[in-house]
């Protein structure tokens, strides 16, 4: 079991500390500054990083640049889901689900089944589905004695139709960690391809999609094995608004096999597409098309995006039309928990339940936009004492190139955080350094801060970002977080710099 943060773990004081008085603008009040020795930042020499280190009191240890806003990556995830757990009651009332209803179909005696989302991320569907299945619902439906439907309408309605945020890179939005975002989701919004080499160099690479059956796209596999020895060099394409994607490059012989995952830019026809599939094998004959519906976006969405800190976004966020669905449903799946979806989002950095979370903050203040949940997310971080001028939050996950925060901005939310009732499930959500799970199950290995720090990781092009809580060697628990901007792109990460820093750290404290 990790080791638990606590107030009483940290000493306030000590014979060999340097104290000098200090200003703490992100909080508003006055601090004191300690330092045991000199920083080492010679790891990350070269680069241009910013650093914040506190302890849970507030006390600055450490400030580089501390005040600088840098693009946090998927740092920003941080104060997604802290806000969704300040907001959890709000959440939960939603009780967001995932349903079929049947409606008037234009054909005598065939239902229409629409499959309504209502903002659960986790919804599988495949043999490797465990809860939360597309089966099921297709199972409650053949229950129900339907033998035939005509139409699948896949209902996206829940949210706006906002598929890809503001700021995020074209190449981006091919991959998984890219795909769209949507009410109606299932499997992740992505489809997984499987590609291995042949045992012959020259040959066509084998690939095949995860999911057995037919497939939902075409593949256009160009991809040859390459000779034993040289890199790997595979890309997985598709263009907007095609049905094909193409596999091209190389995969040597004895590589392992690799699994690419392809974005999809209609997550609601995919998830009809699935529901047919499921259907089907419960007997039930689907005799009408796949259709999809999204809610274009309205004004109300987003009242007034070049002044967020106008009173009337928040009074437009408010008003929701009414979508009530007079229908009985026909089959239903539990709602995914909150601490799950925030788990995932940290644990595995998960853009799509991010972007989900965000969302359902809009909507559970009245209108399921990223505006309104932007609007949520500013109103939670007014609470917590940091100034507006330090922050720029545009996504809920953090790949938006327009994302900027402050170090110390961070560290004030991540105290705050501690402080807070849901503090100890939230710290349990991060990544634990040298755990068997996470983003930093490969970082801390073997090493002082092996299951005593628990960070969020963040990556981007240019951006590495690491920032939580660790236990330093006298015990204490200290707060930072560590943001390097501009790293030149034939550096393929600074993380290994950032956990040469934090180690050093540790040990000075």
């Amino acid at each position: 079991m990790a080791p638990k943060l606590s107030l009483k773990s940290m000493s306030s004081s000590a014979p060999w500390r340097l104290s000098l008085l200090c200003g703490l603008a992100a909080v508003g009040t006055a601090c004191t500054h300690t330092v045991a020795a000199e920083p080492d930042f010679s790891a990350l020499e070269g680069l241009r990083f910013g650093i914040s280190v506190t302890d849970l009191n507030g006390e600055v240890l450490i400030a580089h640049r501390a005040d600088e806003r840098f693009a946090p990556a998927s740092n920003v995830k941080l104060f997604t889901t802290a806000a969704a757990f300040a907001a959890k009651a709000d959440i939960t009332a939603l009780q967001p689900n995932l349903r079929v209803a049947v409606e008037p179909s234009a054909e005598p005696g065939l239902p229409t089944l629409r499959l309504v989302g209502r903002g659960d991320p986790a919804v599988g569907f495949g043999p490797d589905c465990e809860e939360r299945c597309v089966e099921d619902l297709a199972a409650q439906v053949a229950a129900s004695g339907i033998k035939e439907v005509a139409d699948i309408i896949g209902d996206d309605r829940w949210f706006a139709d906002e598929r890809r945020p503001l700021g995020w890179t074209w190449d981006d939005l091919k991959f998984g960690h890219g795909t769209s975002i949507s009410a109606l989701a299932v499997n992740d919004n992505v489809l997984p391809l499987k590609v291995s080499p042949s045992k012959a160099a020259g040959r066509s690479v084998h690939a095949s999609w995860v999911q057995p059956g037919p497939a939902y796209f075409q593949l256009d596999n160009q991809a040859e094995t390459g000779a034993k020895g040289r890199p790997t060099a595979l890309r997985l394409e598709r263009r907007l608004g095609e049905e094909t994607a193409r596999l091209y490059g190389e995969l040597p012989v004895g590589r392992r096999p690799l699994k690419l995952d392809l974005g999809v830019d209609d997550p609601a026809h995919l998830a009809a597409w699935y529901f047919q599939r499921a259907l089907r094998a419960e007997g039930v004959r689907v005799a009408g098309d796949l259709k999809s519906e999204q809610r274009p976006l309205q004004y109300q969405d987003e009242p007034t995006p070049s002044d967020p800190n106008d009173p009337a976004s928040a009074a437009h966020c408010q008003r929701q039309p009414d979508t009530k669905d007079s229908r009985r449903p026909l089959a239903s799946l539990t709602p995914t928990p909150v601490e799950d979806i925030v788990e995932t989002v940290n644990r595995d950095s998960q853009n799509l339940y991010a972007e989900v979370l965000l969302r359902q903050l809009g909507r559970a203040a009245g209108r399921g936009s990223s505006f309104c949940g932007r609007l949520q997310v500013q109103l939670f971080l007014d609470e917590v004492g940091v100034p507006r001028t330090s922050y720029d939050l545009i996504d809920g996950s953090g790949l938006s190139s327009y994302n900027r925060a402050t170090p110390a901005t961070i560290t004030t939310l991540l105290r705050h955080a501690a402080a807070a009732p849901w503090g100890e499930t939230y710290r349990e959500s991060l990544p634990v350094g040298g755990s068997s799970v996470g983003t930093l199950k490969y970082r801390f290995r073997g090493t002082p801060l092996e299951g005593k720090i628990f960070a969020k990781t963040g990556t981007l092009n240019h951006v590495d970002a690491l920032s939580g809580y660790l236990i330093a060697k006298s015990g204490r628990t200290l707060v930072f977080s560590i943001i390097v901007n501009d790293r030149p792109l034939d550096t393929p990460s600074a993380m290994g710099q950032i956990e040469s820093t934090l180690l050093k750290l540790a040990a000075q404290y």
